[in-house]
């Protein structure tokens, strides 16, 4: 806000003693001076709101409204809530939120999902596998993943958990590329 608009905002009587050189126009700078950071947010709010642009300290509270801070922060990193991707893959998966929440229990959500936060396209999901005895097992999916997602491995796994449908048991199996 400008220095000259401020004391309009004030009692007649402390308009009239804002003089150049007053104790109260020195306060009234001192105001100026704490709100220009707000002003200039205020001025560019719309930033905050757009996951392609706004700040990266921002991006978890952002995928906390799109329901993703549960997969993205473990329990143990909650308290930090630092996340385990990078910032770009954040972004990707916030703008996609709403696709994926109508698509989701389905493999190809589950592929697209494990795609981003593994940065690989060589990712499978095998609905109903075969089990030791090769009948089907029923109700379950095998999720392949690169070695290469292997450094991701406890945010695929909670991927896979908060992804899947309910009622489906799950295995991650890493292979050789």
């Amino acid at each position: 806000m400008e220095m000259r608009l401020i004391p309009r905002l004030l009692p007649e009587a402390m308009q009239m003693g804002v003089t150049p050189g007053s104790v109260l126009e020195t306060l009234v700078g001192i105001m100026q001076s704490h709100l220009t950071p707000d002003e200039m947010i205020l001025g560019d709010l719309d930033r905050w709101f757009d996951p392609r642009r706004a700040p990266e300290d921002f991006l978890m509270m952002l995928a906390g409204w799109v329901g993703l801070e549960r997969t993205l922060v473990s329990e143990i990193d909650s308290a930090t809530a630092r996340p385990t991707i990078d910032s770009a893959a954040i972004r990707e998966l916030i703008l996609r939120a709403a696709e994926f929440a109508r698509e989701r229990g389905t493999a190809r959500t589950l592929k697209r999902i494990l795609s981003i936060v593994t940065n690989s396209d060589a990712i499978t999901v095998i609905e109903n596998p075969p089990g030791d005895d090769g009948e089907p097992q029923a109700f379950h999916v095998r999720v392949e993943l690169p070695n290469s997602a292997l450094r991701h491995e406890a945010l695929a796994r909670r991927v896979v958990e908060n992804w899947k449908p309910a009622s489906v048991t799950s295995e991650i199996v890493f292979r050789a590329t």
